[in-house]
Formats: structure tokens, sequence, C-alpha cells
């Protein structure tokens, strides 16, 4: 997940930082439907930035279902309701009373998201980044010139399909998101690391072994061919 959290961060970086046409976008054939639509490899990478670090949360939410053993359905599994009891808008047993308080940081952090079941939100644009996500991966969504966005008329939503942003919008939104995951993925790692330490200090009669743990050196980070 740390190795995901950072290409998304890089992949969002460039898309940012982008100021000439990338060799992959030559001759490619796009009609010009004059609704100043930005199609380009940038654009693509703030897109696929924001795709991976709200995936990020999901697969967080799994963690916390296998690590705390709650045993919820995996189809059904997402960083909002995996706090909860089954189709209910009531908290699991298992966090009611707990004293791990990055864990609790945790939960009130994934009351920034919007869940069709669980409406409730802390967060003001919890409601975009939901249609955001469900946009990029179900359906479509239509990046403009992030200054043709407010001259741009809605079109009527019974009929259209997808949904419209600026390219601005759609950076700031990125940001946000990254910024949220980057929280989760701090909380969750303290979280195991007090439930761990719980253990072992419940557990004295027995001696417990550390593993030395190395790190990967840079220049293995790369892939090979062979």
């Amino acid at each position: 997940m740390k190795q995901e959290y950072v290409s998304a961060r890089y992949m969002l970086f460039e898309g940012m930082s982008s100021t000439q046409v990338h060799f992959s976008d030559r001759d490619v054939t796009l009609t010009n439907t004059l609704d100043y639509p930005l199609y380009s490899l940038a654009s693509e990478r703030m897109r696929t930035a924001f795709r991976i670090a709200y995936s990020l949360l999901d697969k967080i939410a799994f963690l916390i279902d296998r690590y705390w053993k709650l045993g919820k359905v995996p189809e059904r599994i997402s960083f909002k309701n995996v706090w909860m009891v089954e189709r209910k808008q009531r908290l699991l047993p298992q966090f009611e009373e707990s004293d791990n308080w990055p864990l609790r940081g945790l939960y009130w952090l994934s009351k920034e998201l919007f869940d069709d079941q669980l409406k409730q939100t802390t967060a003001f644009d919890a409601r975009e980044l939901h249609a955001i996500r469900n946009a990029l991966e179900h359906t479509y969504l239509r990046v403009y010139e992030g200054w043709a966005k407010p001259f741009m008329d809605e079109p009527d939503s019974s009929r259209y399909f997808g949904m419209n942003i600026g390219s601005d919008e759609l950076e700031s939104k990125t940001i946000r998101l990254m910024k949220i995951v980057r929280s989760a993925l701090f909380y969750v790692s303290f979280a195991i690391g007090h439930e761990e330490r719980k253990k072992n200090s419940a557990d004295s009669e027995h001696m417990i072994l550390s593993i030395p743990l190395d790190y990967f050196e840079d220049d293995r980070k790369y892939r090979d061919p062979q």
C-alpha cells in the first residue's frame, strides 16, 4: 500500500507539473467537440492517481477486517462501513470501548467519506469525492480545461452519461484525497502497532523473539526484464 501511495503521489505530481505534449499523445485521433475537454497523458495521470488513492482506502478496510477478525462480507467491505454491524448504522462491539487511539482516529477519518447507506459525513466535499470515484470507475468523468468549466452548461442528468469537472477542481480534489489516504496509512500502522504491544505485554509468560529486517536498497527498485 505504501508503494502504491508513493507511486500515485508521483503520478499526481507529473500530471500537475506537465507543460508539454507527451510523445504518447501525438497522432492520437480525437474529435474536437468544441466543449474544451482535456485529453492528455497528464490528465490521465491525475485520474489514475485519484483512483489508486481511493482504492487504497478500501484495501485498508480489508486489512482492518482481517486483522481484527471482523468476519465481514468481502463484497460489501468499504472504508466507510467496515466499522459497522452488517447493514446497520451501529458500531461493532470490538470498537465501542477500544483504547486504541490511532484506531479511533482512523474511524473518525472514515467519516470524511460518503457511502450510499451511511450518508452521514463530517466533510463538506464527501459526496463530490464519492461521485468522482464512481464516475472514474463506472461511467465517465469529463475533465474540462480549468478556465472553461464555469462557462459550460450542465447537461440534463437524465440523459447524460457521466460527470463534468474542471481540471483545476480535479487536481484539488485529488490532493485532498491524497491527504486523507496518507493519514489513513499512518493511523492503521500505529493502530496495529498498539495491538501488537498489547499482545506482547499480555503474554509475559512466553519469550517473544524478534526478527531483524532490512530495507530495500534503491538499486533494487526496478523492473527486471528477465
